[in-house]
Parts: C-alpha cells; structure tokens; sequence
C-alpha cells in the first residue's frame, strides 16, 4: 500500500514537472540571433555602437525566460524569486550597468517582441542605453506564447 502511494505522488510529481517543462521554439538559437541583429540595428541607426553578445547575460535571460514559461507568470520578478542584480550576481556577471526587457508574445518571430519592444518608452530606452555595451537573449515557450528576455549590461 505505502509503495502504491509513493509510486503515485512519484508518478504525479513526475507529470506536473512534465507540463512545465521549459522548451525553447524551433530554430531557437537563430531568433536569438536575429533579436540581437535588430536590436544592434537599432543602436546603430540612433549613432549607438553595437551590443556584443555575452553568455553569461545569455544564461540570466534564458532562466528568465524558463522561469515564466515553467510558472505561468510574467514580470521582471517573480513572487519571493531573484531579481535582475540577483540573476546576473547567480551567473557570475560582475556589471556597472544592467538593463531588462521581457515580452510575452504569440510564437513565430522576431517581430513580435521587436514591436512591442519598440512601443514602449522603457523598453525602447533600455535598447538604446548608452551604458550597456553587452546583450543576452533568452526565449521560452508555454501555452502558445513566446516568453523573450534581453539582458543587457556593461561588465566591470
């Protein structure tokens, strides 16, 4: 009786953890790119230098990205979880500047977060902040939608 009960909390908790699993869309890897061409693209169009791609910002953003995905929430920070400094502190980036965008938005492209990236004024500044010199992009997917973080910093 005890193993028939373990097997079945075993069994529940192994499907719970199934249903928010974090997955990534396909071509995963090649968005992130192409968020980081439109976002460089952007710079440079307001006579801003180009972001370069870091890993560490990388691996900050796409806990992020998972986090929501696996939690169903969407914020900067999640209920009692890590914040950005906290985030960027846990992969060992050291920065003098560090900014965030976050989007949740229908899968299939760049130009859904990129829209809403670009109409709103804290989103926008934080693409053309003249104090971050590096960038991180994480992309998750939950419930049909695309949960995207940028990451962006300038290390010490």
């Amino acid at each position: 009786m005890l193993r028939a009960c373990l097997l079945a909390v075993t069994f529940a908790v192994a499907a719970q953890s199934a249903a928010f699993a974090c997955s990534q869309p396909a071509g995963a890897a090649q968005l992130e790119n192409a968020m980081v061409a439109w976002i460089n693209d952007q710079r440079q169009a307001n006579g801003l230098p180009a972001l370069k791609k870091s890993s560490k910002l990388a691996a900050s953003a796409q806990g992020h990205a998972c986090d929501m995905a696996e939690r169903g929430f969407f914020a900067h920070q999640r209920a009692g979880g890590p914040d950005l400094a906290a985030r960027l502190r846990q992969e060992g980036y050291r920065y003098r500047a560090a900014v965030e965008n976050i989007a949740k938005v229908r899968p299939g492209s760049v130009g859904n977060a990129a829209e809403l990236w670009r109409n709103s004024s804290g989103h926008w500044r934080n693409i053309l902040n003249a104090k971050v010199t590096e960038v991180g992009i994480g992309i998750a997917s939950a419930g049909g939608r695309d949960f995207w973080v940028m990451n962006a910093g300038r290390s010490k």
